[in-house]
């Protein structure tokens, strides 16, 4: 009976011994997961450095946009409600920003906001700024 008793212990621990032998592999596994992770940050400079360049393109462009507006803008005024207006009219009311009676929104001077004024000219109130 003692022979039994050791085989039936040496048995139990065949069975862990695999169950370690099971988690090498997958120890293996993650460290393969590391090495692209390795790779990645290097990725992520490059993007990082065309970041910088367009944002040294971005800045004179600002300024250009900062003389337009200095040089030629319209001030609105909503003087009348929208409320049963038509729709049409609605939409261009907001698009100009103007979403309630007493908003004032400066916007450029040119052919578009022109043409935005002219359609609902009855609602509101120009002024140059």
């Amino acid at each position: 009976m003692a022979e039994e008793k050791v085989t039936v212990a040496a048995e139990a621990e065949k069975p862990a011994a695999k169950k370690t032998a099971a988690k090498k592999p997958a120890a293996k596994k993650t460290t393969a997961e590391k090495k692209p992770a390795a790779k990645k940050p290097a990725a992520k400079k490059a993007p990082a450095k065309k970041a910088e360049e367009t944002a040294e393109k971005k800045a004179p462009a600002k300024k250009r946009a900062a003389k337009a507006a200095a040089a030629g803008t319209v001030s609105i005024k909503l003087i009348r409600s929208l409320s049963g207006r038509k729709k049409d009219q609605i939409a261009t009311a907001y698009s100009l920003g103007l979403h309630r009676v007493g908003h004032v929104t400066v916007q450029p001077d040119n052919a578009a906001t022109r043409g935005k004024i002219n359609k609902i000219i009855h609602l509101v109130e120009v002024t140059n700024a």
